[in-house]
């Protein structure tokens, strides 16, 4: 089966991040099932148009994301009617759905609303729970050259993410299910604080072990600091679909170790947060260069209450001084950006807030701020846990959003650890 996918929307063409693409894109690998093409297009009708008839010629299913929305650009459905000559009308199921939506948010709908109770004929109506724009699905056959008739199918669903992505779960997944031939399993790992050439370095007699097995993928990838490695099983056994992600997992546990932080949807703060909660600590943060990124993050967790106690974002020399009692001598002498106040802001923090565990973070995000002798991206982490702390100094590269970000995800990173240790070292006592 040949499924090919078209973005609407100019803005996808001058740099917004089309999620659609890649969460499709995953939803039909873990069927056995890939996109054939994927094509982003602007919201004039031409250009649609054009791409549609492409589409409609070499595809067996058509999804099509965007352009159902009350506006003059939303052409979507217009143009799909012309391309397959059929008519459109107005639905009343739609209007009255429509009219509901707003009335329980106490909104007045505009006249411009109406524009989405249009359907094709013959589609079936996909209810939108999140919007007021409904998806369709529409059958329809295409005449071949030879004569032949082969049916097709198409779907319309809404750009926005929060609406296309539960729309896609209950209506197009038990679709595709119907045509799937193999099944597809993820076996997902992340690793924070080591390079992506020392992971494929260690990882690779695993992944030799499957060089020749087709059923098994492997993938890596770095972004801010942490590296993210996959593994794709596929077959038509489940068992042994399982018991083959059981031994990689094993296998790179082996290898890697505590210096994974995570499996599948974990993140570097949600096993921060596990670990407080664990070992029964409390967290407190003084933030410079990162500007509240690593408390910002921590609390997104539910449930944070427990464990973190307070954040602070001390980003003038006059806030280290008076908030956290860095010594005025010490900037002085040593400039804000180095270990000493790293270490002193640490040390205000935990004397400050009464918490277990802190972290300090200063440095040069950029793009200015450089010396001659500290360049952009330097960054001195403070972490302390347990009565142990340590003053960590890096160099990171890339834009001042990059630089943050890595930051962050490394000084999490840096208390994790400390944090592992120190359940570690509790366990022992109790083996004991």
């Amino acid at each position: 089966m040949k499924i090919e996918l078209i973005c609407t929307g100019s803005e996808l063409l001058t740099g917004k991040l089309n999620t659609n693409a890649s969460f499709i894109g995953q939803k039909l690998a873990l069927l056995g099932l890939d996109l054939s093409l994927i094509t982003t297009v602007s919201d004039r009708k031409q250009e649609l148009s054009e791409v549609l008839k492409l589409a409609k010629e070499r595809s067996s299913v058509i999804i099509i994301t965007g352009g159902l929305g009350p506006t003059f650009d939303d052409i979507t459905v217009e143009t799909v009617a012309d391309i397959l000559k059929l008519k459109t009308y107005k639905d009343d199921n739609v209007i009255k759905s429509i009219a509901l939506y707003f009335e329980k948010r106490g909104i007045i709908p505009s006249q411009n609303n109406e524009r989405q109770s249009y359907v094709i004929k013959n589609a079936k109506v996909l209810e939108n729970r999140f919007g007021t724009a409904p998806g369709e699905m529409l059958h329809f056959e295409y005449l071949k050259e030879d004569g032949k008739k082969i049916r097709k199918t198409i779907f319309l669903l809404p750009g926005p993410p929060r609406e296309m992505q539960p729309m896609f779960d209950e209506n197009l997944m038990p679709f595709f299910k119907s045509y799937q031939t193999v099944m597809k399993k993820t076996f997902v790992l992340h690793v924070c604080d080591m390079p992506e050439s020392l992971v494929d370095e260690k990882i690779k007699p695993v992944l030799n072990i499957y060089r020749d097995n087709k059923d098994v993928e492997f993938a890596i990838l770095a972004h801010q600091f942490i590296i993210t490695v996959k593994a794709f099983v596929k077959g038509e056994d489940e068992m042994l679909i399982d018991e083959t992600i059981t031994n990689i997992k094993g296998e790179f546990i082996n290898i890697l170790g505590e210096n994974i932080f995570g499996y599948d949807n974990e993140t570097i703060e949600s096993s921060v947060h596990k670990l407080l909660i664990e070992n029964k600590k409390t967290l407190s943060t003084a933030e410079s260069c990162t500007g509240g990124l690593i408390a910002s993050k921590l609390i997104s967790i539910p449930g944070s209450s427990i464990c973190i106690k307070e954040g602070l974002i001390t980003y003038s020399n006059e806030s280290k001084i008076s908030l956290l009692g860095v010594k005025k001598e010490t900037i002085d002498e040593f400039g804000a950006v180095s270990e000493q106040v790293a270490k002193e802001m640490l040390e205000g923090v935990l004397n400050l807030s009464k918490s277990d565990c802190g972290i300090s973070i200063t440095g040069i995000a950029g793009p200015s701020g450089a010396t001659g002798t500290k360049p952009v991206g330097l960054v001195y982490i403070g972490t302390g846990c347990g009565g142990e702390s340590e003053i960590s100094k890096y160099i990171f590269t890339g834009t001042r959003t990059d630089i943050i970000e890595k930051a962050s995800n490394v000084a999490l990173n840096l208390l994790r650890v400390k944090l592992l240790n120190l359940k570690n070292k509790t366990k022992k006592k109790k083996d004991k």
